[in-house]
């Protein structure tokens, strides 16, 4: 594995200000104190902070694009592979909804629409995807609906049920996926 590159060094920074202070404290400033930078070093690699944002949002991204491909690997082959690698990659504790960034990052965008667009680009990447082996697209987009609002309720720290039933559920999920759709 190659060394962490300096915008690599930057993106981690920035994320440990928001992990340890919040977004409202993010600041190139402090990105460049975090990584050990002049803040003319860090606007070489980010000309202003929605754009050290919108890399932060791609790291969040290709992290869980990663994850859910190492899944995808690990399922065995047949109908809904990708719906079972995205429930697998949903409920890993590991997971970028489990990281505080996610939550900052997700309300920066709520206000910034045009740092939704890598996101949006990434999801549509990711339901052609489903959909490609789903026998039954409403299933398996009732069920990525479901991750949705779970990946939500972890971004947003939201406890609805304690991780026995977690896990029931993602079994439950699971399950649903094995057995052959009755209607579309």
């Amino acid at each position: 594995m190659s060394p962490p590159t300096t915008r690599d060094k930057i993106i981690d920074a920035a994320m440990a200000v928001v992990r340890e202070q919040g977004v409202a404290k993010l600041t190139l400033d402090e990105a460049a104190k975090g990584a050990g930078l002049s803040k003319g070093g860090v606007l070489y690699h980010f000309k202003t902070k929605d754009d050290l944002i919108r890399g932060m949002v791609e790291r969040l991204i290709n992290q869980c694009d990663k994850l859910q491909l190492a899944y995808y690997d690990k399922e065995p082959e047949g109908p809904y592979r990708w719906a079972r690698a995205m429930v697998q990659t949903t409920f890993d504790p590991n997971g970028p909804a489990s990281d505080k960034v996610s939550g900052a990052l997700l309300a920066s965008v709520a206000v910034n629409s045009e740092l939704v667009a890598p996101i949006q680009a990434k999801y549509d990447e990711w339901i052609e995807r489903i959909r490609s082996d789903s026998p039954s697209p409403m299933l398996a987009g009732l069920i990525g609906m479901a991750m949705d609002g779970y990946s939500f309720e972890r971004i947003m720290g939201l406890k609805l049920c304690d991780e026995e039933d977690e896990m029931k559920m993602k079994q439950y999920i699971l399950d649903l996926l094995k057995a052959e759709p009755t209607h579309e």
